[in-house]
């Protein structure tokens, strides 16, 4: 296949994922997939908008998530091990999620409180934001949660 062929094929599984409720984006994939599994594992709703800055979604136990998601080789890299920016810390919990990249299947999933994250970010100036690692300080913390089971389980019951 030619190159526009393979950006035609992706371009309509994005509009396939976002018919299916997958997606809300054309974005890559991974974080649209991520914010869905994490709600439905935490039995919370989606922020009603795409664009809200300091967080993804609202879980009755757990307050404001801000989800960041990597899909990721194991072992994984400390390159590959770190968040998007984070812009805001106006949120009470991170899930943080790594999909193995070949499949999706989940690899770790964590909720980590935004104290203890704020704690091991780091200023990016030319992101400008503050980044994380999912390593171990940070997720073998702990006052951190593994969700891992219970993210998987969401993504088991997607058709």
């Amino acid at each position: 296949m030619s190159v526009g062929e393979l950006l035609g094929g992706y371009a309509r599984i994005l509009a396939e994922l976002r018919r299916r409720g997958v997606v809300r984006t054309n974005n890559a994939p991974v974080g649209d997939y991520a914010e869905l599994l994490v709600a439905a594992a935490l039995g919370g709703d989606l922020a009603a908008s795409v664009s809200e800055k300091s967080y993804d979604l609202i879980a009755p136990k757990w307050g404001k998530v801000q989800v960041k998601a990597r899909a990721v080789r194991v072992p994984v890299s400390a390159s590959h091990a770190q968040t998007s920016p984070f812009r805001s810390w106006d949120f009470d919990y991170a899930a943080l999620v790594m999909l193995h990249i070949d499949d999706y299947s989940i690899h770790r999933a964590v909720l980590a409180p935004v104290e203890l994250v704020r704690t091991h970010a780091q200023w990016k100036k030319s992101l400008n934001g503050h980044v994380a690692h999912m390593r171990g300080p940070l997720l073998d913390d702990p006052s951190v949660l593994d969700i891992t089971a219970k993210v998987a389980d969401a993504a088991s019951t997607l058709t």
